[in-house]
């Protein structure tokens, strides 16, 4: 403390020695002042420190509660890791951009938690004869448990046959409503989304209408129409199918034309296709236009190959890509080719392959799943859907 009696003597004597004449009561305010300023800093700032958690954001491993000083301090070194990732700095937020830097100096000013970023770093996929690139884009589906499919690429679908819904969803007396709500990422460190279908009594509530002539199951579909378009490359997905008869998994693309010139002139390509009464099948197709002409549907054909008696497709995941190039498709499961299609392999002039195509991911009933067989829910689980170049052609377009 300053002891203010023995300074004002000492200040009013200064001050007579420069001829200079106060009052003491103004000497006294000047001093108060003067002992406010040379105050050291409050205890409490000096003193205050703070709480701060990390939360891995998707990543394995712990990083202890650290306590900080409010006049800063280095973070500690990050020891979370999170498989195909780099960690990339702490965020404030989950979905936040990066803040600090790995052992940042940080002042806070009350109770922190920061939030690992992760930045993709997957490896090429090797497939033979075809020479992988760049990564073009990927969804690795890790949001937060509950929370649907990221819509900055994808639209969660309800049934209807309008080419802008999707390209048109619920064709061929499929005997199920589409539900967005049916559709959820998982939460996992892995990263999933899952479509649950359930076999149901009654027409649910917020599930869009029934385009069968009876519906008996809720599932889910989404697609990047509209909001992501690729033109060549190697696409690829990894999948858990879903177990039973009447399930219709598939993962495949239409051509952005079809609002213009409709199916099947805009082209299919159905890069996996299962049905699930054939657990040990795994199929691929290409749909198109007999004739070139804006007509529909007796015009339509399509050329199949399929994978049989090698895996069990539903009890665990595999992937499914395709190897896209001007005038050629090629497809794999398990990166092994099985399938080709060619614009000289199809059986018309009409080829629809090397324009712009969109994703679509869903699980249909009927038809091509076979006969119900009894469950009451079954999921279908997809890891990821990534696109990279392939012999230097390729691209993603975001709208």
């Amino acid at each position: 403390m300053v002891d203010l009696r023995l300074t004002q003597k000492k200040a009013v004597m200064a001050m007579k020695s420069f001829g200079l004449r106060f009052g003491a009561a103004t000497v006294a305010m000047l001093l108060s002042l003067l002992a406010l300023s040379i105050q050291p800093a409050p205890a409490a700032l000096a003193a205050n420190s703070y709480p701060v958690t990390f939360d891995p954001n998707g990543g394995l491993g712990s990083v202890q509660k650290q306590s900080l000083p409010a006049l800063g301090k280095a973070l500690k070194h990050v020891s979370f890791s999170r498989d195909g990732y780099a960690f990339g700095g702490w965020a404030t937020s989950a979905t936040g951009k990066v803040r600090y830097a790995d052992k940042a100096v940080l002042k806070p000013r009350g109770p922190v938690r920061l939030f690992a970023v992760w930045n993709l770093t997957v490896g090429k996929p090797s497939i033979g004869l075809h020479s992988i690139g760049a990564l073009l884009w990927a969804e690795e589906f890790g949001g937060a448990q509950g929370a649907q499919p990221n819509s900055a690429n994808w639209t969660m679908r309800y049934c209807g046959q309008q080419a802008t819904n999707g390209g048109g969803a619920c064709w061929n007396n499929e005997p199920q409503w589409y539900a967005p709500a049916a559709v959820a990422q998982d939460g996992t460190a892995q990263g999933n989304a899952v479509i649950t279908t359930t076999h149901v009594l009654q027409a649910p509530n917020n599930s869009g209408q029934c385009l069968a002539s009876s519906c008996q199951f809720t599932s889910a579909r989404f697609d990047t129409q509209g909001k992501v378009s690729f033109q060549y490359g190697y696409i690829e997905a990894r999948i858990k199918m879903p177990v039973g008869g009447a399930n219709w998994p598939a993962f495949w693309a239409l051509g952005d034309s079809i609002s213009q010139v409709g199916w099947p002139n805009s082209g299919e390509i159905d890069i996996a296709e299962e049905g699930g009464n054939l657990p040990m099948r795994a199929s691929s197709a290409v749909h198109y236009s007999t004739v070139e002409q804006n007509t529909c549907c007796d015009n339509a054909t399509y050329d199949v190959g399929e994978v049989v008696n090698v895996a069990n497709y539903q009890t665990d995941f595999h992937t499914y890509g395709m190897a896209w190039t001007p005038g050629r498709m090629d497809f794999y499961v398990d990166r092994q080719l099985f399938f080709t299609s060619t614009r000289q392999s199809i059986r018309s002039t009409a080829w629809p392959f090397d324009s712009s195509f969109f994703l679509i991911l869903n699980n249909a009933t009927g038809g091509f799943g076979g006969d119900y067989s009894g469950w009451s829910k079954s999921q279908m689980t997809i890891d990821y859907v990534r696109a990279w170049q392939v012999d230097g052609q390729g691209s993603a377009v975001r709208h």
